[in-house]
């Protein structure tokens, strides 16, 4: 036998030739499918980074709705009322609260008086309309009177006490000026101790200084809102309004909807 003879293939050897399979397609495939994983766990995890850590609620959440100019309610919302002892009206499911709040203040003392709850869509018109004609009336014109009036009255159907979920509170002494919603009650021992106990009992003070630009009312000292104990806590805490609280919750949301649709 020549060594040229162990060069030559035999012809089982030839023909086996035929039954080798090409795995460079699937190998691909493979690959590509592990990229694509990669890519997206990293943009999950991207997104997840960008969530922001909030109390375990959602943004359409009843105790959060958001009423203002850019959110008008068109007709009065459905809800159990209940009646407090100065006459004025809430939604039932924060009475106990707002008894608890008001009672542990009186406990240390403090003197409240309730002056403002719920307000149908008929009664904010009537109001609307009654500081209008005084300031009308008084010789100012129908742009100053429009004016004047929306510094402290909501146009109906912008404003919070058509929630149910809103109290205007102030201390009895001041009662005799303008039923006690003026500044002024912000220096009272009353007003004080609201501000630093109400988030635990789930009330914020709704338009305070400094935030004017975002939530489009002039400050008011006396007016509460109920959001719920954890997110009145978390809103104090981090110096959020309810539009920022609300948008914050909202953006979570729709990060935490990417992701699931990543995820897929």
């Amino acid at each position: 036998m020549s060594g040229c003879d162990l060069l030559q293939p035999t012809s089982e050897s030839q023909g086996s030739t035929s039954h080798l399979v090409d795995h460079s397609e699937s190998v691909s495939t493979v690959a590509e499918s592990e990229v694509f994983e990669s890519i997206t766990q990293t943009e999950i995890e991207a997104l997840q980074e960008q969530l922001v850590a909030t109390p375990e609620v959602h943004s359409s959440d009843w105790n959060l709705i958001l009423v203002n100019q850019a959110n008008q309610l068109n007709e009065d919302l459905n809800f159990e009322p209940y009646t407090a002892s100065s006459g004025e009206t809430l939604d039932a499911r924060i009475a106990q609260d707002f008894e608890e709040m008001i009672a542990a203040g009186e406990a240390e003392g403090l003197p409240f008086i309730f002056v403002s709850g719920y307000r149908s869509f008929a009664y904010q018109e009537q109001i609307y309309a009654n500081v209008y004609s005084g300031h009308f009336n008084n010789g100012r014109s129908e742009a100053e009177a429009k004016e004047l009036t929306e510094a402290f009255i909501a146009i109906p159907g912008t404003s919070e006490h058509m929630t149910g979920l809103a109290a205007d509170i102030t201390d009895p002494a001041l009662y005799h000026l303008e039923n006690g919603l003026v500044t002024e009650f912000e220096s009272t021992a009353s007003a004080q101790w609201l501000y630093e106990n109400a988030a635990d009992y789930g009330f914020v003070l709704r338009y305070p200084r400094g935030k004017e630009g975002i939530i489009d009312v002039s400050y008011e000292a006396w007016h509460f809102r109920y959001v719920g104990r954890e997110n009145a806590q978390y809103m104090v805490e981090n110096q959020l309004v309810l539009e920022e609280y609300v948008a914050l919750l909202q953006k979570n949301e729709a990060i935490r909807e990417q992701i699931s649709e990543l995820s897929e």
